[in-house]
């Protein structure tokens, strides 16, 4: 349907889905890194492998549903209204040891801003096809 050039797009799920997980990935690790210093990481540690789950899935099959693209139209707006303004909001703090909080915090704001721009990229081609 209106997906299909989308679909068939071989490199749409090898490059930038391959992208996707390995920056979902990178998120988990530093999280779990840190997970000590942070209020509830195991929430956000087993949200994110939830999606990481669902990433793999679409990998091994080599496609995607024309519901699941949709679905990606909207997934910043349904995922992260539920998971990720808090993973974005997500940051963790030890008193008593400033300078690790800092290095902590800037090791996860680079993982987060890698997942959230490769999460974009896909949407952005994924209304492009759907107009």
């Amino acid at each position: 349907m209106i997906c299909e050039e989308l679909k068939s797009r071989k490199n749409f799920i090898e490059e930038d889905f391959i992208e996707l997980r390995d920056s979902v990935e990178g998120l988990i690790s530093v999280i779990e890194k840190y997970k000590d210093m942070g209020y509830n990481s195991s929430t956000y540690i087993d949200d994110l492998k939830d999606f990481l789950a669902d990433i793999k899935l679409t990998l091994k099959e080599k496609k995607i549903t024309d519901r699941e693209l949709k679905n990606l139209n909207f997934l910043r707006e349904d995922y992260f209204r539920t998971y990720g303004d808090s993973i974005y909001e997500y940051y963790v703090y030890d008193k008593n040891n400033l300078e690790k909080t800092h290095k902590a915090n800037d090791e996860i704001e680079i993982a987060k801003k890698r997942f959230g721009k490769i999460l974009y990229k896909i949407t952005e081609k994924v209304i492009y096809h759907m107009i």
